[in-house]
């Protein structure tokens, strides 16, 4: 199997085992370390996975989308789609395979509600000129110094003196 396919596979495992209520399924999918929004510890998800928390949201067509964004190494990022949830996950490589580290995730309705702002409908058509305008933005490369940093070997700041 692929990195790829063992990352898809450790989501999907994470998914599927939330609507089934799997928490020894979950576990297995999370990182000791695992953490979501700094709120969830991976003991915390694996105790609602048992509660049955996602067996609620339990639909019969289940839809899930995972795409790996990134992968480097032993470490990877992956958008999960499912019928409920919008979910960014990064994942690291260990012994035991392939890991999920932390996450995030939204309901889709949740993101709809963000977005409604943003979409103009068609007598809503959006105009440059609506609102307050934009403070300008300067442009220094430098961040407001007169001098960019010196970098050294490797691209670090050097911090010796000559």
């Amino acid at each position: 199997m692929t990195d790829e396919e063992s990352i898809r596979a450790a989501v999907l495992d994470h998914v599927e085992s939330w609507f089934d209520g799997d928490a020894a399924r979950m576990e297995r999918t999370l990182h000791p370390d695992y953490s979501a929004l700094e709120q969830f510890t991976a003991q915390d998800l694996i105790e609602m996975t048992a509660d049955g928390q996602g067996c609620r949201e339990h639909t019969d067509e289940r839809e899930i989308s995972i795409e790996v964004s990134h992968l480097s190494g032993d470490v990877a990022r992956v958008t999960c789609v499912s019928q409920h949830y919008v979910e960014v996950h990064q994942l690291v490589r260990t012994p035991e395979g392939w890991k999920i580290l932390n996450g995030i995730w939204q309901s889709p309705a949740g993101i709809a509600k963000a977005l409604s702002p943003l979409r103009a409908g068609p007598s809503e058509k959006a105009h440059c000129t609506d609102g307050p305008r934009p403070t300008p933005r300067p442009r220094n490369p430098c961040g407001g110094r007169t001098q960019p940093r010196l970098r050294g070997p490797g691209g670090r700041r050097d911090r010796r003196r000559k």
